[in-house]
């Protein structure tokens, strides 16, 4: 029978750190990717009306802080990548709410024909 409580494992904090900060920030890219495309495409008041929302202030940020941010998330990728012991296969991982998976993919895993570009991929 397959160990139930793996994820646990402490030898994989360092791991689980680095998918958490990956993860985290993904939704901060994307997050600053909507407020660069809210400045550009300027207030937002109408739209909030329309929607019963109320409008929320943007950050300020820039180009360059968005590509700062989109290369440290490659970095991190790279980083998680080389810390997992095998490719194409997922492992368990504790993201704080129970077993998470995280894995990085060379190959379609229902095709089985190589990936264009290798996918990490985590599922929580």
């Amino acid at each position: 029978m397959e160990n139930l409580i793996q994820y646990l494992d402490e030898s994989l904090v360092p791991l689980e750190e680095k998918v958490k900060a990956y993860l985290n920030l993904e939704k901060d890219i994307r997050k600053t990717e909507v407020a660069l495309l809210t400045k550009q495409k300027g207030p937002v008041k109408q739209a909030a009306e329309n929607t019963a929302t109320t409008p929320t202030q943007t950050p300020e940020v820039s180009e360059g802080q968005l590509q700062e941010m989109v290369q440290r998330l490659e970095e991190l990728r790279q980083e998680i990548v080389q810390m997992l012991p095998e490719k194409d296969k997922f492992i368990e991982v504790n993201l704080g709410y129970g077993p998470s998976m995280v894995g990085y993919f060379t190959t379609d895993l229902e095709t089985h024909q190589p990936l264009p570009e290798p996918v990490l991929r985590v599922v929580h």
